[in-house]
């Protein structure tokens, strides 16, 4: 009984104390203690919330240097990262934080991205001829459009026939139609520029005088010797003037198009220059030697052309030079007292002929007959300035045979008269008529309908 109310005494007098003790916290506590629960109770409510965003959009979301998700991160108070997934294409954003701070995100989110405009994609078909006007130099001009109208401008390697060429306008509806303006622009100048180089073409005074053939009649070539056109591939033509002929195995061509109108140009220049007798005392020649490039009149319209030296020769009159008149193939042989010195500027522009042979026949015969040639230049108007239809169908590599400049690949072309009641394949014509036949072999076939335009280019800056 002693014992027991020994204990309870204790046990009084402990109660007693922490009663008191308690009493005492409640009194002398500070005020951050309520802090402290608070933030253990707003710890206990956070949150991983998980968006799924278009990958397209990314980019956006984030912002130059990540400003967009800093903004955000400030705004709701959240930590937000994003996930990528492989083969998909959505990529997650994780926003970590509050369940309100979280919610505060979302919604900064999903408000930007409905705000994101609407991308769309459109075609454009142009004239084929004009897609170098359209990407400039060095790619100038497609840039310059991309930067004014923050479309993006793409060139597709596809074409409709040999007329058309696709751009692919990438970018909000605003952006393609500033766009299209823009190439609607280079489009317009390009054609007019065209218009103004046709009707300069067609000023140009035939070089020589037209031949006119009476028909003959047509033979059959033999069947094992006609080759048969090659399937599934490209039908590159290119319109040409034949400026000049010695037989189908060697002819010239020039190209149709500014470069023609840029010669004829230069030509008035020279001839406007060379004709005053003052100026061709400032370029009198000591000496002519093979090789030379000198500036020479041309005997049937007296007009001054660039011609090459090819050999010179002594005669009872004095010395006569043999010529080659660069920018058209045809020749002539006149006293050298009446060349001259070219002026720089006028040897400026690459030279306009462009040596080439009739692709896919011989001669029936060892060579070329003066009725061959004749129905040759007939068909193919030859310095009449008509155009033409070429394409090439192979090289072959000619011998040095000038003095000072190596030979060059000899592009092989198929020529056609194009007319209203179908296109003349000039091949064909020499077969039937009995003059040609056909060669041997797909050999140069092959290569047929896959070069490009700029193959006669390089031609004509090398030849």
């Amino acid at each position: 009984m002693r014992a027991f109310t020994k204990s309870l005494t204790v046990l009084l007098s402990l109660s007693a104390f922490g009663f008191t003790s308690y009493m005492l916290y409640l009194l002398l506590k500070e005020d951050n203690e309520d802090d402290l629960l608070d933030n253990y109770v707003q710890t206990s409510k956070h949150k991983t919330m998980e968006i799924t965003i278009p990958k397209a959009v990314v980019r956006s979301l984030i912002g130059r240097n990540g400003s967009n998700i800093k903004r955000f991160q400030e705004q709701s108070n959240t930590r937000i990262n994003f996930r990528s997934q492989e083969d998909k294409q959505d990529t997650i954003c994780v926003i970590r934080g509050t369940v309100d701070a979280c919610d505060i995100a979302y919604s900064l989110i999903q408000e930007f991205i409905n705000n994101q405009p609407v991308i769309n994609s459109e075609d454009l078909w142009i004239p084929a001829a004009f897609v170098k006007n359209i990407i400039g130099r060095g790619g100038e001009k497609i840039s310059e459009i991309n930067t004014v109208s923050g479309a993006k401008v793409n060139v597709r390697n596809e074409q409709r026939g040999l007329s058309s060429a696709r751009l692919q306008l990438v970018g909000t509806c605003e952006q393609i139609n500033v766009a299209k303006s823009l190439i609607g622009e280079i489009v317009e100048q390009c054609n007019l520029e065209k218009e103004s180089m046709q009707k300069r073409l067609a000023k140009r005074e035939p070089r020589q005088p037209s031949k006119l053939i009476d028909p003959v009649q047509e033979i059959d070539s033999p069947k094992y010797e006609r080759l048969s056109p090659v399937p599934g591939q490209e039908d590159n033509q290119i319109e040409v003037y034949v400026s000049a002929v010695e037989s189908p195995a060697k002819f010239w061509l020039q190209i149709v198009g500014p470069k023609a109108v840029e010669l004829d140009y230069l030509l008035n220049d020279m001839t406007e220059y060379y004709s005053k007798p003052e100026n061709q005392h400032i370029h009198i020649l000591d000496e002519v030697n093979a090789g030379d490039l000198v500036a020479a009149i041309f005997p049937y319209d007296n007009k001054w052309y660039r011609a090459e030296v090819l050999e010179v020769n002594d005669s009872p009159e004095g010395k006569t030079a043999t010529l080659h008149y660069v920018d058209y193939g045809d020749g002539a042989v006149l006293p050298c007292k009446d060349l001259f010195e070219l002026r720089t500027d006028f040897l400026t522009l690459h030279f306009q002929a462009i040596e080439c042979f009739l692709a896919r026949v011989d001669p029936r015969w060892d060579t070329w007959s003066d009725e061959a040639i004749n129905l040759f230049e007939q068909w193919c108007h030859v310095a009449q300035w008509k155009k033409v239809s070429a394409r090439i169908n192979g090289y072959t590599v000619k011998e040095k045979v000038r003095a000072k400049r190596e030979g060059s690949p000899v592009p092989g072309v198929d020529l056609y008269d194009v007319t209203n009641n179908g296109d003349i394949d000039v091949a064909e014509e020499l077969v039937k008529a009995g003059f040609a036949v056909f060669k041997k072999g797909s050999d140069l076939r092959s290569n047929s309908r896959n070069t490009s335009t700029s193959n006669v280019s390089e031609a004509s800056s090398v030849s």
